[in-house]
């Protein structure tokens, strides 16, 4: 079964034209465009090489767009992990984004035994799950499935609490790449510090966040609370863009 989800993979990623949809789909090219931005240019251009024709944004998305293809409904736990109130984040195999992250930095950093079409894939994994792991609901509660059943009032319109960030305050806001990038002053030294650990520490640190996602006060949304959690997106998203921006260069450093 595995084998045959991976041969789909490697054909939609060659065939599946990749119009972008709508953290959702500005969220992710957001943390990609921080990444780059981090970047020297070699890197840059060797990540684009083995993207082989497909943008940052694209592979940020990629994962996203095909969950409207049945072929890879297998795929869709790996976007999340959930834990109960009072429990810890820990990695546990298998279908889960903590397991699955982890397991693709091991792949890359042997990127040189896989074949063309399974690095490409590999990226996209990295791309869009360094987004997902930066999402504090992707390692929210099973009891609300992650804050898809948690319903609120946002700007006059019902939506979810897992929507309301994925993209719900990011367009709202018009949240920016410049807003990102100057979210947070980090030295270089603070950027270094930031960008160790580990896929179950940077999952847990997001986790500590879900106390500040779930004070809505009411299910109706209001300013205030907007305009706090705009500021803790914006950090998160450059974290995120931080961290796999480090893990890039550490993964083709000796190319």
């Amino acid at each position: 079964m595995k084998n045959l989800l991976f041969v789909l993979f490697a054909c939609a990623l060659c065939f599946t034209p990749l119009q972008i949809e709508a953290w959702g789909d500005k969220g992710h090219a957001l943390v990609a465009e921080v990444a780059f931005k981090q970047l020297d240019k070699k890197t840059r251009k060797l990540v684009l090489s083995y993207l082989d024709g497909m943008s940052i944004e694209e592979a940020a998305n990629w994962m996203d767009v095909i969950k409207k293809d049945p072929a890879f409904d297998a795929l869709k736990p790996l976007h999340y992990a959930n834990f109960e109130k009072g429990t810890i984040v820990k990695d546990s195999c298998c279908d889960n984004i903590i397991y699955t992250l982890t397991t693709t930095l091991s792949k890359l950093k042997n990127y040189h035994s896989l074949t063309k079409a399974e690095l490409k894939t590999q990226l996209c994994y990295l791309f869009h799950l360094m987004g997902d792991v930066h999402q504090p609901l992707h390692l929210g509660y099973a009891s609300d499935k992650g804050g898809n059943s948690y319903k609120v009032q946002f700007n006059g319109k019902g939506t979810n609490l897992h929507g309301l960030f994925d993209y719900g305050i990011i367009e709202s806001e018009g949240i920016t790449l410049k807003q990102c990038l100057k979210a947070t002053k980090y030295s270089d030294q603070e950027k270094n510090e930031l960008s160790k650990g580990g896929v179950v520490q940077w999952a847990t640190e997001s986790r500590n966040y879900l106390g500040l996602l779930y004070a809505t006060n009411g299910t109706e949304i209001s300013e205030n609370y907007t305009q706090t959690n705009a500021t803790l997106i914006k950090n998160q998203i450059q974290k995120a863009g931080i961290r796999l921006a480090a893990l890039l260069k550490s993964i083709f450093q000796e190319v």
